[in-house]
C-alpha cells in the first residue's frame, strides 16, 4: 500500500466508533458477570473465583502471542470482527446454557477473544493516521473508550435491575453489533500495514540518508532496558492501583452497605468522566511535550491518592478522591501506548510489544487484589492502603530514575496523512 493513500471520513468516524464501543464488549459482560453467578445461580465463593480465575490467566498468556499475531495479519477490521462475534457467541451459550463447565469454558474463550482487540485498534490507529497523529489519535480514543464505558456501566446496571441479570447477557451482544459494524466500515486499503506493525518505512540510514524499512529490526535494537524498565513500571503501577478501589469498596459497604451498591457505581463513573478530558488534554499536548513529564503526574498522583485515603472516613470523600484516578488513568492509558509506539518504532513488532505491556498491566492487577487482601486481613484498611502507597511510590521512584525519554523528535512520518486524521470533517468520504 502507497503512504499517498490518506484516510477517509468513513474510517476515521468508523475507529471512534470503535474506540467508544469496543471496550465495552472486550471482556464480555465484565464485573457484572459475578452478580449473576453469585445472586442468580447462587454460586458459592470458589466457583465464581474458579470462572473470574481462569479468565484472567488465559487473557494473560494469550496476550503476547495475540499482539504478535497482530503484527502479521493483513486485515485487522475482520480480526475483531470475528474477536467479536466468538465473544458475543459465547454469551448466548452461557446465557442458555448456564453451567459451571459451560460459564467456564465460555469466559475463557472470552478472555482469550477479548486481547485481540486492543492490539488492532491501537495498530489500526498508527496505521490510519501515522505518527504525526498518533498522539491526538490515542487520546481520543482514551476519551471515547472512557465515555463508552460510562454509558456502559449504567446501562448494564439498569439493565440488570429492570430485568434482571440474564438480560445483562443479551444487551452485551446487542453491543457486539456497532463493534462489528464499525470494524467493518474500516478500509483496510486506507490502512499502511507497515506503520500498523510498528515499522516505519522511512527510517535514517547511517549515512543520513532515507531508505525504505518495512523489514523488522532486530530484536536487540528495541527489546532491550528501557522497554523492560516501563513493563516493570506498568506492572507495579497497578500492583498498587487495581486494589485501592476494591478497598474502598469495602469501607464503603461498612459504612452505608444498603446502599453500596449506587456509591460504587458513582465512583466508576466519576473514574471515567475524569478520564475523559485528561485523554483529550493529554492526546493535545502530547505532540509538544516530552514523554516523560507527562507520564509522570500519573506514577505522582497514585501515591498521593494512596495516602488520602488514610485520612477520608466518609462515602463522599472517598468518592471524591476518584477524581485523582481518573487523572492517573487517564494519562496512563495514553503514554503507556505512546511510549510502547516509541520504542517498539520501526521494528515491526508494535502489538507484540503492547501484548507485553497488557501482561505486565494484568499481572500487576491480578496480584494487587491478592496483596492488599492479605495486609488488611492482617492489618486492617489503613495498612493495605499504606502498603499499596509504598508500592506506588517505588513505581514513581523507578520511573522517574530509571525510564529514559522516549521521544525522538517531531513524528511526522506522513504529514498529509496526519492532517488528514486531524480534520476529519475534511477527509475525504
Amino acid at each position: 500500500m502507497s503512504t499517498s493513500v490518506q484516510p477517509s471520513r468513513r474510517s476515521l468516524r468508523a475507529l471512534d466508533a470503535l474506540a467508544f464501543f469496543a471496550p465495552d464488549i472486550q471482556g464480555g459482560i465484565g464485573p457484572f458477570l459475578v452478580v449473576f453467578l453469585s445472586s442468580t445461580l447462587a454460586w458459592s465463593p470458589d466457583r465464581v473465583g474458579t470462572v473470574m480465575a481462569a479468565s484472567a490467566l488465559v487473557g494473560l498468556l494469550v496476550q503476547a502471542p495475540a499482539g504478535a499475531w497482530m503484527d502479521h495479519v493483513q486485515s485487522r477490521p475482520r480480526w475483531i470482527a470475528g474477536a467479536v462475534t466468538v465473544i458475543a457467541a459465547c454469551l448466548v451459550m452461557m446465557v442458555s446454557r448456564p453451567s459451571f463447565p459451560v460459564i467456564l469454558a465460555g469466559q475463557s474463550v472470552i478472555g482469550a477473544a477479548g486481547t485481540l482487540v486492543a492490539p488492532a485498534v491501537a495498530g489500526l490507529s498508527l496505521g490510519l493516521v501515522g505518527r504525526g497523529g498518533m498522539d491526538a489519535r490515542i487520546g481520543r480514543n482514551a476519551a471515547l473508550g472512557a465515555a463508552g464505558t460510562v454509558l456502559w456501566a449504567t446501562g448494564t446496571g439498569w439493565i440488570g435491575h429492570r430485568h434482571g441479570p440474564q438480560a445483562m447477557f443479551w444487551l452485551g451482544c446487542v453491543l457486539a453489533l456497532p463493534v462489528i459494524a464499525a470494524a467493518l466500515s474500516i478500509r483496510n486499503r486506507e490502512v499502511d500495514p507497515v506503520l500498523a506493525r510498528g515499522g516505519d518505512r522511512d527510517e535514517a540510514a547511517s549515512d543520513g540518508s532515507t531508505t525504505p524499512s518495512t523489514a523488522p529490526r532486530p530484536a536487540r535494537r528495541w527489546l532491550g532496558r528501557p522497554l523492560a524498565v516501563l513493563l516493570g513500571c506498568a506492572f507495579l503501577f497497578h500492583l498498587a492501583n487495581a486494589a485501592m478501589l476494591t478497598l474502598v469498596a469495602q469501607q464503603i459497604g461498612r459504612l452505608v452497605p444498603q446502599h453500596a451498591p449506587l456509591w460504587l457505581s458513582a465512583g466508576v463513573v466519576v473514574t471515567q468522566l475524569v478520564t475523559i478530558p485528561i485523554g483529550l488534554a493529554v492526546g493535545r499536548w502530547a505532540p509538544r511535550l516530552a514523554r516523560k513529564p507527562i507520564f509522570l503526574v500519573a506514577f505522582a498522583v497514585l501515591p498521593l491518592r494512596g495516602l488520602l485515603y488514610l485520612m477520608v472516613h466518609s462515602p463522599a470523600g472517598l468518592l471524591a478522591l476518584q477524581v485523582l484516578d481518573g487523572i492517573g488513568a487517564g494519562v496512563f492509558g495514553v503514554m503507556m501506548t505512546l511510549m510502547v509506539s516509541d520504542l517498539a518504532r520501526g521494528s515491526g513488532h508494535f502489538n507484540l510489544a503492547l501484548g507485553a505491556g497488557a501482561v505486565a498491566v494484568g499481572s500487576g492487577a491480578a496480584l494487587s487484589n491478592l496483596l492488599a487482601g492479605q495486609v488488611a486481613q492482617a492489618g486492617g484498611f489503613h495498612a493495605g492502603f499504606a502498603v499499596l502507597s509504598g508500592v506506588a511510590a517505588l513505581a514513581l521512584l523507578l520511573f522517574s530514575l530509571a525510564m529514559p525519554e522516549t521521544r525522538r523528535g517531531p513524528a511526522l512520518h506522513n504529514p498529509e496523512r496526519a492532517a488528514a486524521a486531524a480534520t476529519t470533517p475534511g477527509a475525504p468520504a
